[in-house]
C-alpha cells in the first residue's frame, strides 16, 4: 500500500481518536458530573467545530479527489478487503442476535425485533454479496441493505433519544448515521451505472472518522445526557459492523488512469 492509501484510513482514524478525546475533555470541563448540568457550553462547541472541521478537510479532499477515483477490481478481492467484509457480515449477525437476545430483558418491542431481523438480513446480504460478481443482477439489490439497514438505525436512534433537551449532545452520532448511509448508497449507486465517487470518499472518511470518535466516546455519555442517550449492546456491534464495511468500501478506490498517482 503507498503512502497515500495508508493516510487515506489513518487520518479518519486518528481525528476520530482526537474526537473522542475532546468529547471526554468536554464531559469533564462542560458538565457537572454530580447534577448532569451543562457548566460551561462553550468546551461543547469546541468539540463539535473540531469535528466539524475534519468533516471540512475531508469533503476538500473529496472534492479534489472524488472524480479521480474509481474501484480497483483486483483490490476488491484482496485478502484485507475480504477479511473486512466477513468481519462486518458476522458484527451484523452478532447484532441480530444481540437484539434478539435483548427481548428477553425488555420484552417485545417492535423496534427491537425490526432492528434483530433487519441486522441478519444485512449480515446475510453483505456475505452475499461478497460471493457474488460485481456485475451480476443481484449485486445492486444486495449492496443496498446496509443502505436501508443505516436508515433505520439513524431513525431509530433519533426516535429513542429526540426528547434529549440537549440534542447536540448526540449530533456526533446523528451525524455518523448519516455519513454511513450516504457512502452506502453511493457505494450501491455504482452497480445502477450511476457511480457517485466524491460522495463515496466524502462519506466514508466522515463515517471512519465519526464513527470512532463515538465508539470510544459513548461510554461516557450517560454523565453528559443526564441517561438519556441509550446505545445497546445490538447498536454498538452494528456501529462497528459499519466501520469494518467503510473500510471494505474505502480499501478498492484508486486513482484511474491518467490521474496523478497517489
Amino acid at each position: 500500500m503507498n503512502k497515500r492509501k495508508l493516510l487515506t484510513y489513518l487520518l479518519p482514524l486518528a481525528g476520530g481518536i482526537a474526537a473522542a478525546g475532546l468529547r471526554y475533555t468536554a464531559v469533564q470541563r462542560a458538565v457537572d458530573p454530580g447534577t448532569g448540568i451543562p457548566v460551561s457550553p462553550g468546551w461543547i462547541g469546541a468539540s463539535y467545530a473540531a469535528m466539524a472541521a475534519v468533516a471540512a478537510l475531508a469533503l476538500v479532499y473529496s472534492l479534489l479527489w472524488g472524480k479521480k477515483q474509481t474501484k480497483n477490481l483486483e483490490l476488491a478481492q484482496s485478502l484485507p478487503c475480504k477479511v473486512l467484509i466477513a468481519a462486518a457480515s458476522l458484527l451484523f449477525i452478532l447484532a441480530g442476535g444481540a437484539a434478539f437476545f435483548s427481548l428477553a430483558a425488555q420484552g417485545s418491542s417492535a423496534m427491537t425485533i425490526a432492528q434483530a431481523v433487519l441486522a441478519l438480513a444485512c449480515g446475510g446480504a453483505v456475505f452475499a454479496g461478497f460471493k457474488t460478481a460485481d456485475k451480476s443482477e443481484v449485486a445492486g439489490p444486495l449492496a443496498l441493505a446496509p443502505v436501508f439497514y443505516s436508515a433505520f438505525q439513524l431513525l431509530s436512534f433519533y426516535r429513542a433519544n429526540n426528547a434529549n433537551p440537549l440534542i447536540y449532545s448526540f449530533a456526533a452520532e446523528l451525524f455518523a448515521y448519516i455519513a454511513v448511509m450516504f457512502a452506502f448508497y453511493a457505494a450501491a449507486a455504482v452497480h445502477f451505472g450511476k457511480p457517485r465517487p466524491r460522495l463515496q470518499l466524502f462519506c466514508c472518511l466522515t463515517g471512519l472518522f465519526l464513527l470512532t470518535a463515538v465508539l470510544l466516546s459513548d461510554n461516557l455519555l450517560p454523565f453528559f445526557t443526564k441517561g438519556y442517550i441509550h446505545l445497546s449492546t445490538a447498536d454498538l456491534l452494528s456501529m462497528a459492523a459499519f466501520l469494518a464495511l467503510l473500510c471494505a468500501q474505502l480499501w478498492p478506490l484508486a486513482p484511474v488512469k491518467g490521474s496523478h498517482e497517489a
